[in-house]
Formats: C-alpha cells, sequence, structure tokens
C-alpha cells in the first residue's frame, strides 16, 4: 500500500513538474527580419535643406539625428545608434525584410518604429514613437557620397 502510495505521488509531481516547465513564457524572436542592412540603403543620407540631420546607415546599425560637418568631420548633435539585433531592446533595431503596400520597410526600435524607402536616390523617413507620428510628414535625405569634402569648408 505504502509503495503504490509513493508511485502515486511521485508521478503526480512529475506531472506537475513538466506542466510547469511548459508554462514558461517562450521569447519571442522576429522571424522576417534581415540579418544585415539592405545594400540599397547603406551610406550617408542629408537633408540638403538645412544640413543639420543625417541619416547613416552600416551593416549592421542605423543612425539618425543632427549634427554638423565641420573640418571634414560629422560632430554628432542629438544623435541616435541603433544597432542590428534578432530582438529589440534599449539601442537594438530590427528590420524588416518585407515592404508594405507603400514600399516603405519597417526598422522597429524600442518605444517606436521608423518606416524607410528609397527612391531615385531619395531615402524617405517617417518616424512613430508610441503609436504617433513624431513630425506628421515625411522626411526626405539625398545620399551624398563623399559628404565631409562637399560640406566641409
Amino acid at each position: 500500500m505504502k509503495v503504490r502510495l509513493v508511485l502515486g505521488l511521485a508521478a503526480i509531481s512529475l506531472g506537475v513538474s513538466v506542466g510547469a516547465v511548459n508554462l514558461q513564457p517562450q521569447p519571442i524572436k522576429a522571424v522576417t527580419t534581415a540579418s544585415t542592412t539592405p545594400k540599397a540603403y547603406r551610406g550617408s543620407w542629408f537633408q540638403y535643406e538645412n544640413l543639420q540631420y543625417r541619416v547613416k546607415v552600416t551593416k549592421s546599425a542605423f543612425i539618425f539625428g543632427g549634427g554638423y560637418y565641420a573640418k571634414q568631420q560629422w560632430h554628432p548633435v542629438d544623435q541616435k545608434t541603433y544597432r542590428l539585433s534578432r530582438t529589440v531592446k534599449a539601442g537594438t533595431c530590427t528590420w524588416s525584410k518585407k515592404t508594405d503596400a507603400n514600399g516603405y520597410q519597417t526598422i522597429k526600435i524600442k518605444n517606436g518604429k521608423f518606416l524607410v524607402k528609397v527612391k531615385q536616390g531619395t531615402l524617405t523617413v517617417k518616424q512613430y514613437r508610441h503609436g504617433k507620428d513624431v513630425n506628421g510628414y515625411p522626411l526626405y535625405f539625398h545620399h551624398v557620397a563623399h559628404a565631409a569634402t562637399v560640406f566641409s569648408k
């Protein structure tokens, strides 16, 4: 009788422990994200109007913000760098592989996202924070191959 009781309790405890393991949350991984940034986006992009804002896209980072060129060097002011990652955390981003109906790709960051697309040498950027459009209109940037020599005087 004691043997059956011990075996019964062992079976119940094993079942409870296996059930508890299956209830633990599994990390969510982005399936449709790019492992590197698309080549069409890489480089330095500037606004011609005021030359105070830049988007720089490298193989593994998306850099967005203000600054200025002086003595052939970029001096950042309120610039944010987001490293490409498989999950979104502070300072990282994910880059979607697919485009939406308007041709934009999504860069997800913590508490927001950027919608970006390249068309005829112009990078269009829409910035969203907490689900709201930050600027209310898209920003346009132009690719400049050797920005330091062009903008530094």
